[in-house]
């Protein structure tokens, strides 16, 4: 019978990738895997390059506010689209942003500084649905 061959622990790897612990020859020397199956399973699995930089709690609650303010200016301006999709879309949003915030403000000694702007943005959400309505 012929042996099976060990398979490589791809979880560590990505860590290991990920993390920068070691260059991508090394790390594919140590886990006997060739460079092309660490692209190809970095590529299916989206790792993040070793080049990247894993976004900031701040960069990611602009861009969903930007992303908010967009969903509730094509809200206005949609008259013959259901407005219960669109307002479903927006609450699960609005939920996303405030697990941004609050994942900010978990961090020591680090006040969420969006807190004003979330409650700016339901009051203007509210208001517009209240028009859209009438």
């Amino acid at each position: 019978m012929a042996s099976r061959e060990r398979q490589p622990d791809w979880a560590t790897i990505r860590a290991e990738y990920e993390g920068r612990l070691y260059e991508a020859r090394m790390i594919c020397k140590r886990h006997a895997i060739t460079v092309s199956q660490l692209r190809y399973r970095r590529q299916c699995e989206g790792w993040l390059s070793q080049r990247e930089r894993r976004p900031k709690e701040a960069v990611l609650v602009s861009r969903m506010l930007k992303v908010l303010e967009r969903q509730i200016r094509d809200l206005e301006m949609s008259k013959d689209e259901p407005v219960d999709k669109r307002t479903n879309t927006l609450a699960t949003q609005v939920k996303t942003l405030d697990k941004l915030i609050e994942l900010g403000a978990a961090e020591r000694n680090v006040e969420p500084a969006t807190r004003k702007d979330m409650s700016d943005i339901r009051a203007k959400l509210a208001q517009r649905l209240a028009q859209s309505r009438r």
